[in-house]
């Protein structure tokens, strides 16, 4: 699948869409493989008595944002990916239906 839009000089490459997906499906699930190893569970002295009431609760809270943002990303590279998958099927189809059109084919 291959095509320009004429007014617009826009090409679509089906072969490079599909490897999109699939590159956004990879990252999709490495976001989630990261998130789910991002665990600090600290105990309050983890880093001495001294820094108890200053280092962990920061620690804990970056952790906790720094999975809260891999999810996000997560979420954004799932939604890409389908959404790109179904912009290839939706040209495909609309490709297709073209050069029947323009071939005279009743099909």
């Amino acid at each position: 699948m291959s095509g320009a839009a004429a007014n617009q000089r826009i090409r679509l490459d089906g072969a490079i869409l599909s490897r999109q997906t699939s590159v956004l499906g990879d990252a999709s699930t490495m976001f989630g493989t990261v998130s789910a190893r991002v665990d600090a569970p600290l105990s309050a002295d983890a880093f001495g008595v001294l820094c108890q009431g200053i280092l962990v609760p920061a620690v804990t809270t970056l952790a906790g944002r720094s999975r809260e943002l891999l999810d996000s990303a997560r979420t954004l590279s799932d939604r890409m990916s389908t959404a790109t998958e179904a912009a290839t099927t939706a040209f495909a189809a609309l490709e297709d239906e073209a050069v029947q059109t323009f071939s005279g084919d009743p099909s």
